[in-house]
């Protein structure tokens, strides 16, 4: 086997490689996006079960395990009048398994500028927390 196809095969892992930081960052920014679309919707299950860290529920709720879920569903759905819409992600920062996403969200027709923390939990990234700017 000639030299040059090992030097190909190893260009191409390099680029599929490097292509994988991209990835996080769009999880990211999708998990934002669930995030508001989860919330606005009141979509309990998504929210509470698949977009918010273990870490998040139980401080956000006072408790721990199912009971977090189970709080978190009842918070959410007493919730009534909220609207809230993404206007724009502006910048997302990530190291390792933790990331920062400053977004510019609309909610009752104020626009406000947030930074949520994500955390990556099973393999997933999720809302580690947040304050306003």
């Amino acid at each position: 086997m000639s030299r040059l196809p090992l030097v190909l095969v190893a260009a191409a892992v390099a680029l599929l490689l490097a292509g994988c930081g991209g990835d996080d960052r769009e999880e990211v920014e999708q998990t934002v996006r669930d995030f508001v679309r989860a919330t606005d919707h009141r979509d309990v299950d998504t929210f509470c079960g698949e977009l918010v860290s273990e870490e998040y529920l139980e401080q956000s709720t006072g408790t721990t395990g199912n009971k977090a879920k189970d709080a978190c569903k009842d918070q959410l759905r007493a919730i009534t009048g909220l609207r809230i819409a993404l206007v724009r992600i502006r910048k997302t920062e990530i190291d390792g398994d933790r990331a920062a996403v400053t977004a510019v969200l609309k909610t009752q027709g104020r626009r406000d500028v947030r930074q949520l923390r994500l955390s990556k939990e099973g393999g997933d990234w999720k809302l580690a927390g947040g304050r306003g700017q």
